[in-house]
């Protein structure tokens, strides 16, 4: 009896209090990540009508969709009348998010807490589903670019995700693309006084969440960093501290401050600074290992064909040749071929851009090295970005005073792209990207 009356007592407070109701559905993921009261109990502030408005920032994995479905599906047992928006990056994740609310409602624990609440056999699409008391569609949504018609949302207006990926973070005219649909689509959906909550990683200043910062339009932001201010992980059940430290290690420090400490990033300056890489004087006494290369063919009359050549020492690869010219294939491919021989180049990697597979196809003749071809669909300054990182910690160049011509117009142009990505040239950084990716495939093992 005194069990039965426990519990009972645990349903009436999930029933009147939210984080009591995650604490209720799903003890065990909740109890390890007692962060997400804090965001559990603004909600709670949404729901009470205390503030209006509030965006929430993250690192990955840490549970921000999972609470916000709990949210929405308490949301519209408290107020079984009421409508719900919820909109996102892809149609695809709102479908999925969508099913996920739609599913919470059918489990036993929400049946357990709510057990007067029912969907509308009827309408039951992940497009847009009831409650059998819904006044309108219940729960709704899109994703970016979609089409919302008919619906308007009284009890909760979200944004989750709206940023598929950094690329489309950094991109002015996705970013111009995704604040334009929020404005049109997203808020022309919202009925007057129906709260907003907007949940995002800070990527950039004038993102989503930072053009509602600047506007001062939030009555709360909740922000909270990986590391804390003592360098140790905001939640080991989430990510352990030296996992993180392992990450940020690997990763390029404006990438690493917006992913994961949600400090934006301000693309000032110039990416490859000098004075941060690494550099070793030839007449070191060096016992390489394997040596790779990796050739960016020349795409249009004024870029440079770049082939910068690594070779391996652990984990550090020592950039020991550098072919970057402007000649056509009759004179790059010997020289190409002779930079290979006298570095023992093993495997070379070329991007198979339109000239790219044809001067691939030509170099297998004449060179003794494998011959891959690589294509990436990804955006090129992201690449870039992304793996600055890894080229600071992991490659070593040649010192100044011992680059020769080739090698030190690849340097300067390298060392002078900029952070935003504005640079004329990228041919340097580029194929210096696509090197550390080929190594990073090649030594897996070396960079878990």
């Amino acid at each position: 009896m005194r069990k039965e009356i426990a519990k009972e007592a645990r349903k009436e407070l999930a029933r009147r209090d939210f984080w009591e109701f995650c604490l209720y559905v799903d003890p065990e993921f909740f109890k390890k990540r007692l962060f997400l009261k804090k965001i559990a109990n603004a909600f709670m502030r949404i729901h009470n009508g205390e503030i209006r408005h509030l965006s929430v920032s993250l690192p990955p994995r840490a549970g921000k969709s999972y609470i916000t479905s709990l949210f929405c599906a308490w949301t519209l047992a408290k107020r079984p009348t009421e409508s719900v928006m919820r909109n996102t990056c892809t149609a695809r994740l709102y479908e999925k998010f969508s099913y996920d609310v739609r599913n919470i409602i059918r489990e036993p624990p929400f049946r357990e807490v709510f057990f007067d609440v029912e969907l509308a056999p009827d309408k039951q699409s992940v497009n847009g589903w009831s409650l059998s008391t819904s006044r309108q569609v219940g729960y709704f949504g899109a994703g970016l670019t979609g089409t919302i018609i008919g619906f308007g949302a009284t009890a909760l207006a979200i944004t989750d995700d709206m940023y598929k990926s950094l690329e489309d973070a950094l991109s002015d005219n996705m970013n111009d693309k995704i604040l334009s649909w929020e404005e049109s689509a997203h808020e022309s959906r919202m009925e007057k006084r129906c709260p907003r909550i907007d949940i995002g990683t800070r990527w950039r200043k004038n993102d989503l969440i930072g053009r509602n910062i600047e506007r001062k339009e939030y009555d709360e932001s909740i922000i909270v960093p990986a590391l804390d201010q003592d360098g140790k992980s905001f939640c080991d059940d989430v990510k352990s501290t030296a996992e993180y430290l392992r990450i940020k290690d690997k990763t390029d420090s404006q990438i690493w401050d917006a992913e994961y400490m949600q400090e934006p990033i301000e693309a000032k300056g110039v990416l490859f600074p000098k004075g941060e890489l690494r550099y070793y004087k030839p007449d070191s006494a060096l016992l390489f290992e394997t040596s790779l290369a990796y050739c960016d063919v020349a795409d249009q009359g004024d870029d440079n064909l770049s082939a910068p050549n690594g070779r391996h020492i652990g984990s550090d690869v020592y950039i020991t040749d550098w072919l970057f010219c402007k000649d056509n294939s009759d004179i790059t491919l010997p020289l190409l071929a002779q930079m290979i021989t006298e570095n023992s180049t093993k495997y070379i990697r070329v991007e198979s851009n339109s000239m790219g597979a044809i001067y691939s196809r030509d170099l297998m003749k004449i060179t003794k090295a494998e011959v891959y071809q690589a294509h990436s669909s990804a955006n090129k300054h992201t690449r870039i970005l992304m793996d600055a990182g890894f080229v600071k910690k992991h490659f070593v160049f040649l010192h100044p005073d011992y680059q020769d011509s080739d090698y030190k117009s690849a340097m300067d142009q390298m060392c002078g792209y900029l952070k935003n990505g504005k640079s004329n040239k990228d041919d340097a950084p580029d194929s210096i990207s696509g090197l550390a990716t080929f190594i990073r495939t090649m030594f897996e093992h070396l960079y878990r």
